[in-house]
């Protein structure tokens, strides 16, 4: 300080110091302690905001209004720092007499004596409670989703790094990351809207809240994605049993208006490891809940080694398909597939093979994630159209009839409207009929996301002409219903169904349920997978309609299905291929 702003000083305070007094206690907080910390001396404002009278105050130590609030690092630090001779800033949260929270930013100046040793300390402060708190709403407004009040994408990332943190500290600690979205929910925005889907969000979350402990994170990721952080809720429930209750919940009828909804959810499941980042821990609950719907969904799936080693596999394989595009890899083959009414091959059913360069000629059940990619879908389904293009006009050349063409959509398919238009065009190029199609989708493609989009496709399908097959029927994924909402013409059978009914009267009993069932709502009926003569006698028993399977045919490619007029069953059987 120079010696002109000390003289000033000396002066102001000689001839005014009662103002001086006076601006003080009216816009500072003020409190002295000696070098232990003992109060010594409070103004009045120090004893309103504190809510406790000067006696009670003057004495004791600052403890008397500690929150709890910050932790003993937080002190020390500040102890360091004055015990130093330096000064102190800071805010601080303490306590009030009556309980109530205040925050006051804080100075905290070291008293020297006439040797320069510090004899006491001098606390001034200004209250910035109302700041503070404004503070903290706009910090929870940004971690908060405003729907449902859990924490948003944002907390989530907050609350998941605490979590590791935590566990860096404690390795013995179990902490979960369980990650799941709502299958159905979707439909019920489509169907009901958009305020039905906040109702099931709302109860969704208030169900989780009230499952999970109040220290543990609940999170709304977006849309109908959701996470959960689990630490105290482990020490009520072990894992699984609380897998079961989260499933249950996420199950259970919700009430929207006067109508009840239901939604469902699969569940991935990651170990908190300190040695893991936030997002490689993420990363790993969505792959455990991808391996959860590949299952059949409505499961829950812990992340291991395995998944992650598939994980891998899968990005291989979409790695090789993207380059395999590129290079024609892919080639249309056909399967042959019988009347029992006739005798001979009236359908063939177009089935997609990869000619791999180190694998060998793959079957689509070998890569199936590859339907599922939809950017390798988008640039796929023009170059199959194109394939498939090209045999019609080879067969249109070469034959005189061939027999009713089954095609396979994907849900990419049924949602690529540009799929189905070129479709619908190179039929009508080649002369044909859309009642010579039959277009196959599995139950699993309608039991799916956006399902309401794929219906309406199946129905403007079936009003173009085409004939409409429910694959995997049977499987129980999709309500009975959706059959009179859908005038499928055909229901398939799987294989899975058929491989036992040589062996196991159950096994027959279910596949002639399934016959009966479909039969009833007026569908013909062909049973895939058929491989032996007992198999195809059983069925033909049961009054199925058709079969497919390398008992008849394999697949095989459009120029020898040219040659094959007549194909040569296991049998020694001729079996034409006609027009039905």
């Amino acid at each position: 300080m120079s010696l002109k702003h000390d003289d000033r000083l000396r002066a102001l305070t000689h001839q005014d110091s009662d103002f001086w007094a006076d601006v003080v206690d009216n816009v500072l907080i003020v409190a002295i302690t000696d070098v232990r910390g003992v109060i010594t001396y409070v103004n009045d404002r120090f004893c309103e905001i504190s809510r406790y009278p000067r006696e009670e105050l003057l004495g004791a130590t600052h403890r008397i209004v500690n929150s709890g609030y910050h932790d003993a690092s937080f002190f020390r630090q500040m102890y360091r720092t004055i015990r130093g001779g330096e000064i102190w800033r800071g805010n601080i949260c303490n306590r009030a007499k009556d309980g109530t929270l205040y925050w006051v930013a804080t100075t905290i100046m070291p008293k020297p004596n006439s040797l320069g040793a510090v004899e006491g300390y001098v606390a001034t402060r200004f209250e910035i409670t109302e700041l503070m708190n404004t503070r903290d709403r706009l910090k929870s407004l940004a971690a908060t989703d405003p729907l449902t009040g859990l924490f948003n994408r944002g907390g989530f990332n907050n609350m998941l790094q605490a979590a590791v943190e935590d566990k860096s500290q404690n390795i013995t600690r179990d902490i979960m990351l369980v990650m799941f979205d709502l299958d159905g929910f979707k439909q019920i925005n489509d169907i009901h809207g958009h305020h039905a889907g906040d109702v099931v969000l709302k109860v969704i979350s208030n169900r989780l809240l009230a499952l999970v402990h109040p220290e543990d994170a609940v999170c709304r990721l977006g849309g109908d994605e959701f996470a959960l952080i689990l630490n105290h809720t482990l020490h009520k429930y072990p894992l699984s049993l609380m897998l079961e209750k989260l499933l249950a919940e996420l199950e259970a009828p919700i009430e929207v208006g006067n109508t009840m909804v239901n939604v469902s959810g699969s569940i991935g499941v990651s170990p908190i490891a300190s040695q893991e980042s936030a997002e490689s821990l993420q990363k790993n609950a969505d792959i455990a809940l991808y391996a959860a719907k590949r299952a059949g969904g409505h499961q829950a799936r812990m992340f291991d080694i395995t998944l992650h080693q598939h994980a891998l596999e899968r990005a291989q394989i979409l790695n090789d398909a993207r380059e395999g595009v590129q290079k024609d890899q892919f080639e249309l083959y056909y399967q042959p597939i019988m009347n029992f009414s006739t005798g001979r091959c009236d359908q063939i059913e177009a089935l997609v093979r990869w000619h791999h360069p180190q694998r060998g000629l793959l079957a689509a059940e070998s890569f199936r994630d590859v339907f599922l990619d939809a950017a390798l879908a988008q640039v796929m389904s023009p170059r199959l159209v194109k394939s498939f293009q090209n045999d019609m006009r080879m067969w249109n050349t070469s034959l005189d009839t061939y027999p009713n063409l089954t095609i396979n959509l994907s849900r990419l398919d049924l949602l690529n409207i540009g799929f189905q238009n070129d479709l619908e065009a190179e039929i009508k190029r080649q002369g044909g009929k859309a009642s010579d199609y039959v277009l196959e989708v599995s139950e699993s493609v309608l039991a799916g996301r956006r399902s309401d989009r794929v219906l309406q496709r199946l129905q403007d399908s079936k009003e173009l002409g085409f004939q409409l097959t429910l694959d995997d029927f049977g499987l129980a994924t999709l309500p009975i219903s959706v059959l009179r909402t859908i005038s499928f013409t055909q229901a398939k059978i799987s294989r899975g169904l058929v491989k036992d009914i040589e062996t196991s009267q159950q096994a027959c009993d279910v596949v002639a349920h399934l016959i009966g069932l479909a039969h009833a709502f007026g569908l013909s009926v062909t049973v895939s997978g058929v491989e032996t003569k007992a198999q195809m006698d059983a069925l033909r028993e049961m009054g199925a309609d058709r079969i497919q399977g390398f008992y008849i045919s394999p697949p095989i490619s459009a120029a020898n299905l040219v040659l094959a007029e007549h194909i040569i069953a296991p049998d020694h059987t001729e079996i034409t291929l006609q027009a039905s």
